[in-house]
């Protein structure tokens, strides 16, 4: 049995202010916010990790103790306790038959008895733990126009499964109908309810595509849509803002969160279709460089959304790596917002990374085994 090994950095303190006792009590909780940096390994055992494209999409449990992704070559589920840092299983999943996901599965969640919404390249739909198909979710709900009737993938673009009331949520937004909206589809009785989401379109308005010669080069902005606390949140990059569905109440409502010290969106405008490499490059950088917002996810211990945001730096050179600037957002249960502020010391984007127990989880490869940097943030 392979020993179980603990990275563990000498402890890092970073102050991001350096306030003095006399001054007054700020109301930014950030202010003066301080954080240490570990770094864990998790035993594979007597197996090994297939880590060749990174951790790719995950799953957490309820407590957030069990952490499930899937490997690739070959197509297997991997199940970690989060708690004990050890493997505990690989459950083989197939590309081909009736229980094929296809070349590349694209995302998947955990329900609440262990069950997994997938959607694969083939197939879309409940599986069991033993990779077998329980029920297919290719519905085509009633009332569609043609457009999206002929294009399931186009249809269920980065869905999301609730199970607890059997729903799946979508937003196909189409070139020709340039709207945005949320598909709330039930998928027993194909019944179809759409909700306005206007403020969504930023997910394409800071996008850009150029096409030289047959090669294509692109750029866009982040965009989430997760379920947490029996709500159902869609946020993009490009602002601070949110749509938050209840899904309790089924009241849709658009969140405008207001900043004080960092921009609450991107004011400017880019080309989404250039013809020169200079104009693209430039809208690009324009985007990068700007405050990105990423997701804000429920903090059980502070009884707060955390948020992270981003600034990338490109290189002059193609071949030499970005460089970033990372940021912490602080806000109560109705968005209210109680802090913000730059992390200074923090010079790399969490990746892949999930909150447990009031600490960021930050998914790293070490030397082909699967590791976490963990920061805990003390403010």
């Amino acid at each position: 049995m392979k020993k179980l090994i603990y990275f563990l950095l000498i402890p890092l303190f970073f102050s991001c202010a350096n306030g003095s006792s006399e001054e007054a009590e700020s109301e930014n909780i950030l202010e003066n916010l301080t954080f240490t940096v570990d770094t864990v390994l998790v035993d594979s055992g007597d197996d090994i990790f297939i880590l060749s494209s990174g951790l790719g999409f995950k799953a957490l449990n309820q407590d957030k103790s069990k952490l499930l992704f899937f490997e690739n070559e070959p197509l297997n589920l991997v199940e970690v306790d989060l708690n004990k840092l050890k493997l505990v299983r690989k459950i083989p999943f197939q590309k081909e038959g009736p229980n094929g996901l296809g070349s590349n599965w694209v995302k998947f969640q955990l329900g609440p008895n262990g069950n997994l919404f997938i959607k694969g390249y083939r197939t879309q739909g409940i599986f069991d733990t033993k990779g077998e198909l329980v029920e297919s979710l290719n519905v085509v709900p009633e009332g569609i126009n043609p457009e999206l009737a002929n294009n399931v993938h186009q249809l269920y673009d980065n869905p999301v499964f609730d199970f607890e009331d059997n729903r799946i949520y979508s937003q196909p937004s189409t070139e020709e109908s340039g709207k945005h909206q949320l598909f709330i589809i039930d998928p027993r009785t194909k019944e179809l309810r759409m909700e306005p989401i206007p403020e969504m379109k930023a997910v394409r308005e800071f996008g850009g595509t150029l096409v030289v010669d047959g090669m294509i080069d692109f750029f866009f902005v982040d965009n989430y849509m997760y379920i947490e606390n029996r709500q159902l949140f869609l946020t993009a990059g490009a602002m601070s803002a949110i749509y938050r569905l209840d899904l309790l109440t089924e009241s849709l409502e658009f969140i405008d969160i207001q900043h004080i010290n960092f921009p609450n969106r991107m004011m400017f405008s880019v080309n989404n279709s250039p013809e020169e490499k200079a104009a693209f490059n430039e809208d690009k950088r324009k985007v990068f460089e700007h405050l990105n917002y990423m997701e804000p996810r429920w903090d059980e211990t502070r009884k707060m959304y955390l948020r992270l945001g981003r600034k990338t730096f490109l290189s002059e050179k193609r071949e030499d790596p970005p460089t970033f600037e990372v940021f912490l957002f602080a806000y109560d249960k109705d968005f209210n917002v109680l802090g913000e502020t730059k992390i200074e010391g923090l010079n790399q984007v969490p990746e892949n990374y999930f909150w447990k127990d009031g600490k960021l989880w930050s998914y790293v490869n070490i030397e082909d085994e699967l590791g976490f940097a963990v920061i805990d943030f003390r403010f």
